[in-house]
């Protein structure tokens, strides 16, 4: 509207004083803003947008979704701002065929399903003066996982307890070999003098001599409050996977058997941040 005030006020300057030169400036400035009209709408078209992943979090915490912008037009694209809610990324410069990644990260109030809200793609290319954008509404959620409490309680009761299985749990007695790097492992059970010499991530595994396995059951944490029992639930899990040991977990309506690892401990959180405690589990 500057711009237009501006063009507006010199259109009526030049005529008032015949100026023939004004009259040129005048109508050369009209002209560039009608052209960036068309290049600011150009700017949007032929851009692609892929989803292409996101990774949960605990709840207050921000959850990342992660996106693709591709550009498959023969011209290259410039000042393209990407987010939500006024948190905005800037892709500068996608030349043609090329693809660069932007990521959006939600805030997580509560535990559960988070959903995608309604996004924005928008540029203000060439000059500034005009805006073009597009509402991008993607039917995505990730979880969040209940909010950890700061240090591990002791059980309460005997239902932890420990249930026998068909194997050796690991513990730190007894060295019985090595085996290949899985993802979740301990760096403390990294073979670091193995590593050095021959470049392989090896994880040294040791048998404490009995073959029980620990249970982490909801029932160890007599707490009113269930928000605050999956807290305490969810801060005991973290404590027993950075510990190395083989775990399982109990809560009303579901039981996962002991394993573990990142895939593991995901599932574990997960159910907890499903967790309805008037009906039991919620479905996703």
């Amino acid at each position: 509207m500057f711009y237009a005030v501006v063009v507006f006020t010199m259109l009526i300057g030049s005529m008032n004083y015949n100026n023939n030169m004004g009259f040129a400036l005048t109508f050369l400035l009209t002209s560039i803003g009608i052209i960036s009209i068309y290049h600011c709408h150009k700017n949007l078209t032929d851009v692609y947008l892929y989803f292409s992943g996101s990774h949960p979090a605990f709840a207050g915490e921000p959850i990342r979704f992660s996106f693709v912008i591709e550009n498959k037009s023969l011209y290259s694209r410039s000042q393209l701002r990407f987010g939500y809610n006024g948190q905005q990324e800037t892709c500068n410069t996608l030349a043609t065929d090329d693809r660069q990644q932007v990521n959006v990260r939600i805030k997580s109030t509560r535990r559960g399903w988070l959903s995608l809200p309604r996004l924005l793609i928008s540029t203000r290319y060439p000059l500034g003066l005009f805006r073009a954008w597009a509402w991008i509404n993607m039917d995505i959620t990730e979880v969040a996982y209940p909010q950890p409490a700061p240090a591990a309680a002791p059980a309460q009761s005997n239902h932890s307890g420990h249930s026998t299985s068909g194997r050796r749990a690991p513990g730190d007695d007894d060295f019985s070999g090595l085996r290949s790097y899985r993802i979740g492992d301990p760096p403390k059970r990294i073979a670091w003098k193995r590593l050095a010499r021959s470049g392989e991530t090896l994880i040294t595994e040791y048998h404490g001599g009995g073959d029980d396995q620990t249970w982490i059951n909801w029932h160890d944490y007599p707490v009113n409050d269930p928000e605050k029992r999956l807290s305490l639930l969810s801060r005991r899990i973290l404590d027993t996977e950075l510990a190395g040991n083989t775990w399982g977990l109990r809560i009303p309506g579901q039981e996962i058997g002991p394993d573990r690892g990142a895939t593991h401990q995901h599932q574990c959180l997960q159910a907890l941040a499903l967790y309805d405690a008037g009906n039991g589990l919620k479905n996703p």
